[in-house]
Order: structure tokens, then C-alpha cells, then sequence
């Protein structure tokens, strides 16, 4: 049997063979189903190939099923993907950067403020965008979970509920907070939350709530609490193959910052609404939902206070330069967009999509963009 690293390079000498082809390969290791995938993938491939008259055409890819989540970062690079989702948890040496902001998701929980956050921070910060350069990436824009919350087979309505629990985490800042409240941190791709809740290895999953659905977690979760565990936007929803990207025409760029924009929004509205229907849903068929209490909230408050000087830490080890300014210049873009978005219908997809193409896309340059 090939191994898997000779089927990438085989897969990528057949891609390269064939630059000039309109046809080209989008990834994403969710299910189609999911608001990551069925707007920002699946509904954007007919949106761009529509408004690029047939020039790029994107097959979607969904559920893993051309590149297994550890494995995107290396095959869009490699350009067995011309776009893919990566989730930096899963390349924190190649990506310190990504994973210094990533792991700043306590700062503000508000999805959608991190969504337009985190995007404009790696379409214009240098760090981050030398970081993407390295690793053969064209950062085309971000994302945020809803707000992870922990659905459990057994109630944790405290921080004495908590003490001992084992709970799914993302690795990272979440698994540092499971251990500062006395929880047993697992670290398991979202794909294996149902069996671990479901065989016992999982009190609880800490996730956002549509998984419910999307994963079919209501099936094995009694009881959910909902004390906001930061939200996972590490990575990017797009990232782009370097020489893919540069051999577009400007038009083409633009056409792709366009729609990039909309789904952005899109994908925050559409997410959650997901976790609406799901939670409802899950009430329904008698799951409970309890409030955090407040010895729980304190100590999320304690952590967030005492983790930021760990993420500071971790970055310069992985070799990032002047991490805490870079933190900083985050964490000023979370607050210029806590502003902006303030005033704003966030189910006005519309609207939300011109804010975005306005603060963020237009003040790109679309013939120079990526092109470094």
C-alpha cells in the first residue's frame, strides 16, 4: 500500500500537470451539512464559478473525504487542494502565529466579532501573513464557531460538578482550562465526541451546540451547561494554494473576496441558527440545560487573567518575534470590531457582508494581494 505521503506528491504532480485546467479541488473535513461547508463551500463553488463565467470551477469535497483534517494545511500547500479548511489546532509548530490568536478566544466570546476579527488579522497582519507565506498559503479569510459549551451524560451544573470530569477539548487554552478547574482534558477530533459520550471515555464534549445535530450528540447528551468556553476560530475557512492563487486574474481575485465576504457573514448567521434549532430540539426531547454557577464563572475568569502570560510564552517558544505586541494588535482588532458590529442587524446577512467587503475585502488590492 502507497503511503500516504506518496499518494500527496502523486496527486500534487497531477495538479501541477494541469494549471491551466478550470477545474479545481475545495476541502473541507466537516459534513456538507454542516454551516461550514454547505454555504462557504458548497453554495460559494456555484456562486464563484457563476460570476467567474466558468473559469473556476470548485469540486467540494466534504467529510474528510480527500483530505483528513491533520492533513490540509499540507495538502492545499502541496496542491492536492486549491482551497481548504484548516483548523491550526491540528499544525501549532507550522502555525504559531494562527494558534497565538486562536488560543485568545476567552478575550471576547462573541462569535461574530471573532469571525471578523481573526479574518482581517490574517488578511493585513505581517506575522500572519509571512506565516502563511512559509507554509504556501494564500489566507483568504476566517471563521468562528458559536460559543462552546459542555454537553454532558452526566450533570455538571458546578465547579465541584466538574472536578474529575473528562471532557472532549481542542487542545490548547481549553485544554489548559479544564486542568485549572480540576477536569481531566481529552483531546479527541470533533468526529469522536458521540462515541466517546457515547462508551462512557467522555463525560462531556465542549463544543459548540449544533453538534447536537451535526454530530447527532443529542443522541447520547443529557444536559448541557452553558457557561462559554471561548470559540474555536484557529486557522482559516479559505486558505488558498500559492501558485493556484497567482495564476488567477485580478477579476477572478476579486470575484473570490466578493463571495468570501457574504459567506462570512452567512456562515455566522447560518451557524447560529443551527444551534438554535439544535438545543431546541434537544430540550424537547428532555435534555437540561443549567446555568454555570458562580464559583464556575470565577474561576473562568482566573483563567482567562492568568493564561494570557502562557499563550505569550508558547508563541515565542515556537519561535514567534515580539508575541505579546502581536497579541496585542489582535486583541485591538477584536475591539475595533466589537464597535463596529455593535450597531448592526447580525441576521442581516446583507448587511453584515458589505460591512465586511467595506472594513476588511476592499481595502485589498486584488492585483497584488497573495502575490508576494
Amino acid at each position: 500500500m502507497k503511503s500516504a505521503t506518496a499518494i500527496l506528491a502523486l496527486v500534487a504532480a497531477s495538479a501541477a500537470g494541469s494549471a491551466v485546467a478550470a477545474d479545481y479541488n475545495a476541502n473541507h473535513f466537516f459534513a456538507e451539512r454542516h454551516s461550514m461547508v454547505r454555504g462557504p463551500y458548497v453554495e460559494f463553488a456555484k456562486k464563484v464559478s457563476e460570476a467567474t463565467d466558468g473559469e473556476v470551477n470548485f469540486t467540494v469535497f466534504s467529510g474528510g473525504s480527500l483530505l483528513p483534517p491533520a492533513a490540509s494545511l499540507q495538502g492545499v500547500r502541496d496542491g492536492v487542494a486549491q482551497v481548504t479548511y484548516h483548523a491550526g489546532t491540528y499544525t501549532p509548530a507550522e502555525l504559531p502565529v494562527a494558534n497565538l490568536i486562536g488560543n485568545a478566544a476567552f478575550y471576547n466570546t462573541d462569535p461574530l466579532v471573532m469571525a471578523f476579527a481573526s479574518t482581517e488579522f490574517g488578511l493585513t497582519n505581517e506575522a500572519a501573513l509571512e506565516e502563511w507565506r512559509n507554509n504556501g498559503v494564500v489566507f483568504g479569510g476566517g471563521y468562528s464557531t458559536s460559543e462552546y459549551v459542555m454537553m454532558c451524560n452526566t450533570p455538571v451544573k458546578s465547579f465541584e460538578d466538574i472536578q474529575g470530569k473528562r471532557l472532549r477539548m481542542a487542545g490548547g487554552a481549553w485544554t489548559r482550562f479544564a486542568e485549572f478547574v480540576g477536569a481531566v482534558p481529552v483531546s479527541i477530533p470533533s468526529s469522536e465526541m458521540y462515541t466517546g459520550l457515547d462508551t462512557g471515555s467522555l463525560d462531556c464534549a465542549v463544543a459548540a451546540a449544533d453538534a447536537l445535530d451535526s454530530f447527532s450528540l443529542s443522541d447520547v447528551v443529557t444536559s448541557m451547561n452553558t457557561l462559554a468556553i471561548g470559540n474555536y476560530y484557529a486557522g482559516f475557512e479559505w486558505g488558498y494554494n500559492r501558485a493556484f492563487w497567482q495564476s488567477l486574474s485580478p477579476e477572478n481575485r476579486e470575484v473570490l473576496f466578493d463571495q468570501m465576504a457574504y459567506y462570512l457573514a452567512q456562515h455566522r448567521v447560518e451557524f447560529d441558527a443551527d444551534v438554535e434549532k439544535a438545543v431546541t430540539a434537544a430540550k424537547s426531547n428532555g435534555m437540561q440545560v443549567y446555568k454555570p454557577d458562580q464559583a464556575l464563572k470565577d474561576a473562568l475568569a482566573d483563567f482567562v487573567e492568568a493564561d494570557e502570560a502562557v499563550l505569550i510564552e508558547n508563541a515565542e517558544k515556537r519561535g514567534v518575534e515580539n508575541a505579546e505586541a502581536v497579541l496585542e494588535d489582535y486583541k485591538k482588532l477584536v475591539d475595533r470590531w466589537d464597535v463596529l458590529l455593535a450597531e448592526v442587524d447580525r441576521t442581516d446577512v446583507d448587511a453584515l457582508a458589505e460591512l465586511a467587503r467595506v472594513e476588511i475585502y476592499d481595502q485589498l488590492d486584488p492585483a497584488s494581494y497573495g502575490t508576494e
